[in-house]
């Protein structure tokens, strides 16, 4: 999605607005994994994978309560929001569709994919 061409000022303070509110939704639940699983760390502090780990949870949770909140409040279902791939699973299914293709181990495999040396 790309952010829309907006006809009038007061179109584009409402994207703003529910930006805004996402942005604060989504930092807020993103503290709070950070908080329960580093609470000694600063952001700054934390390693590239930490800070991945805590998206990668927050993403996942996200998805379940909204998958169960729709289930349970049927009126706010969206069509098409039936699927999810998380990008660990992803991962994890080309490292194991080119180990199997290629006859390497996973770390071979992924390192293939990753530089894009398939040839």
């Amino acid at each position: 999605m790309t952010i829309p061409n907006f006809k009038s000022n007061e179109d584009w303070e409402a994207f703003t607005s529910m930006f805004d509110a996402r942005w604060h939704c989504k930092k807020a639940l993103l503290e709070r994994v950070k908080d329960d699983l580093y609470p000694k760390y600063e952001w700054v502090e934390l390693t590239a994978g930490a800070l991945e780990i805590i998206n990668d949870i927050v993403q996942s949770l996200l998805y379940d309560v909204e998958m169960e909140f729709e289930e349970k409040y049927p009126e706010y279902k969206r069509p098409g929001d039936d699927i999810f791939i998380p990008r660990h699973s992803f991962k994890q299914d080309v490292t194991e569709a080119l180990k199997d293709a290629l006859g390497t181990d996973d770390r071979d495999a992924w390192e293939l994919y990753s530089d894009g040396n398939l040839d």
